[in-house]
């Protein structure tokens, strides 16, 4: 029992640990101790694939773990240690972890943190960036809503970008990196990288959202 309850108190502690990392960029110094060496930061990966992913600690750090932004959740240690805890063994030998990426998942950016503790307290590598996408493009797509009318300029209404693949449910592509979206005329309606359109005009004008194998042409009045 006191066993279950240090393994469910440290994945807490690491989980609130890593939420913190996200929001506050590691030091320098923190970088020395602990970095993530592999794979390269942008590399695109798929649901279901597992990643290895390779971290340089230094000897002082201990109780190390490679925490995953949700859904991705923690990596297994594949060498210098069991479970999901490994400890540091210096630069020239790095540790590796099997982070698996969920079926399930959304594509779009997700971020990977290595956390340890030192004597001194916690310490985090500068983070990890995967880009998980579909292996296969999707046959069509469209949006949710399919049409926009805003009643007074200065108001936003997000845009969701659905794909129907050939295997598989339907998903959502708004976060996908291979998603873009342009405005016909700025001068009536904006549009953000992530789907946010926003009214600047009255007039009429479309956005569109561009795929590598499809496009889609959202109408949008503003009044």
């Amino acid at each position: 029992m006191r066993a279950n309850q240090r393994a469910r108190w440290l994945i807490t502690s690491l989980v609130l640990i890593a939420a913190i990392a996200f929001i506050a960029a590691p030091s320098s110094a923190q970088q020395e101790l602990l970095r993530i060496t592999s794979p390269g930061s942008g590399s695109i990966v798929h649901p279901g694939d597992t990643v290895t992913i390779s971290v340089s600690a230094d000897f002082s750090v201990e109780k190390l773990a490679v925490i995953g932004q949700h859904p991705l959740g923690v990596g297994q240690v594949l060498s210098g240690g069991a479970g999901i805890i490994a400890r540091g063994q210096g630069e020239m030998r790095p540790l590796q972890f099997a982070l698996r990426i969920p079926k399930e998942i959304q594509p779009g950016i997700y971020h990977v943190t290595a956390i340890g503790r030192i004597s001194g307290g916690d310490v985090e590598s500068e983070a990890l960036t995967l880009d998980v996408e579909k292996a296969q493009e999707p046959s069509r797509i469209w949006t949710e809503p399919a049409l926009l009318q805003f009643t007074r300029t200065g108001d936003s209404i997000p845009v969701r970008v659905l794909g129907a693949f050939a295997e598989g449910p339907n998903e959502e592509l708004t976060k996908s990196t291979k998603t873009t979206f342009t405005s016909a005329d700025p001068r009536v309606a904006t549009v953000s990288s992530s789907g946010m359109v926003t009214a600047v005009g009255h007039g009429k004008t479309t956005i569109q959202v561009h795929t590598p194998s499809s496009d889609f042409s959202v109408p949008v009045r503003v009044e």
